[in-house]
């Protein structure tokens, strides 16, 4: 979401119902590895291009699959046009090719 006091967040509820506001936040299998490399690495002056590519990273590191590809993963951004909050989903083309653009390395043996 995005509002005028905090900018975007991304918002995580439980099934007790609370609910906190993040600027980067992982969930499901895997998060605790995922949080590592986000609290390392993410910065709140990012452009869209480097989240994104930060996204890809940690997909890389905590995925159950050895390769990424457009077939298993979409994106998704939100960006202000105009002074309103847009959602632009990415197409099986730019997928690959932010995919591509991604150096990921090997996969970590300590997430699995």
């Amino acid at each position: 979401g995005w509002d005028t006091r905090y900018g975007f967040q991304l918002y995580h509820s439980d099934p007790s119902g609370n609910y906190a506001g993040w600027q980067a936040h992982a969930i499901g299998n895997k998060n605790q590895p995922a949080q590592s490399i986000l609290k390392q690495e993410y910065k709140t002056d990012l452009t869209t291009e480097e989240a994104a590519k930060l996204a890809v990273k940690v997909l890389s590191k905590t995925l159950d699959s050895t390769t990424l590809s457009s077939e298993k993963l979409e994106f998704s951004t939100m960006t202000l046009v105009d002074g309103k909050p847009t959602m632009k989903v990415l197409t099986s083309a730019e997928v690959d090719a932010l995919i591509g653009s991604v150096d990921v390395g090997p996969a970590d043996d300590d997430n699995e």
